[in-house]
């Protein structure tokens, strides 16, 4: 059994919006959870007087809020304010508290064009597209002498949520683009793959035809990267789910199909409802 935490402080009747990572937190412990989840993506801006006023007002936690203002006033570092929250609180092992100072006093030392860069970076891996499309079009439109590699990594990393959000017109267009920033083979695969995607068959195969000379020996890259992939989920679970059904279907077992029907169904309830609490805000007390 876990061992148990106990809660401090008021539950907030208003949130406070952590906007570096687009939550609303309740409570101190939330706080601690989405600092200790999201140390990447904080910055001097997360820790002003707007938080210790929250603290403050809507947690009741006086002594904590007047430590951190007094602490802010004398320009104590990010990490050091994030330390004393997780200490004072202990929501958190040591482990974690030290490893998120550890990443918040490295993150210090770099320049704001190396954390917009790891942040839209941590944002797309985390499925946060909205979020990381800001970030990498920031450095895009205000580095005019940017790199042409980094260019060409934030190109091929939009194309890959736009080819996640299915618009793949979109992310061939920008897997084209990295390719010819950055000539890495790999983008040119992912650009194929988006046209594939988008065009029939017919389409595809006059389109590598027409540009054999450049797309021959990655197509049948792709080719053997599609194969390898339909034969991992002809093993998946959902596969199986799937067939399951179909033969539920087929020999009329009407009560098992439904059965089924609703466990798959409730199973894809449990993630987005899951998903919706970690983008407003994590569990309530």
């Amino acid at each position: 059994m876990n061992k148990p935490i106990l809660c401090i402080g008021t539950y907030a009747q208003t949130p406070f919006h952590m906007e570096k990572i687009g939550r609303n937190v309740f409570c101190i412990e939330e706080l601690c959870y989405c600092i200790v989840q999201n140390a990447f993506l904080l910055d001097e801006e997360s820790f002003g007087d707007d938080l210790f006023t929250w603290i403050e007002k809507e947690c009741s936690l006086v002594k904590l809020a007047n430590e951190l203002k007094g602490m802010a006033a004398k320009k104590c570092s990010v990490a050091a304010l994030a330390g004393t929250i997780l200490d004072y609180v202990g929501y958190n092992t040591r482990k974690e508290i030290e490893r998120t100072e550890s990443i918040l006093r490295d993150n210090a030392g770099m320049d704001i064009y190396s954390k917009k860069l790891a942040r839209a970076d941590f944002l797309m891996q985390s499925e946060k597209y909205s979020m990381a499309f800001k970030e990498y079009e920031f450095l895009l439109e205000n580095t005019p002498d940017i790199d042409l590699n980094i260019r060409s990594r934030i190109e091929h990393n939009e194309g890959v949520m736009y080819a996640r959000l299915f618009l793949f017109d979109r992310a061939a267009e920008l897997f084209k683009k990295a390719y010819e920033d950055g000539n890495d083979n790999e983008s040119y695969i992912q650009y194929l793959a988006a046209l594939r995607m988008k065009m029939t068959d017919e389409e595809y195969v006059a389109f590598i035809n027409e540009n054999k000379q450049e797309a021959y020996e990655a197509s049948l890259e792709l080719e053997r990267r599609m194969n390898e992939y339909q034969d991992l989920y002809a093993a998946s679970d959902e596969n199986h789910v799937i067939g399951t059904l179909g033969v539920y279907k087929a020999e009329g077992k009407m009560h098992e199909y439904y059965e089924k029907v609703g466990e798959v169904t409730e199973s894809i309830k449990a993630k987005y409802r899951e998903a919706v609490r970690e983008k407003t805000g994590g569990p309530r007390r």
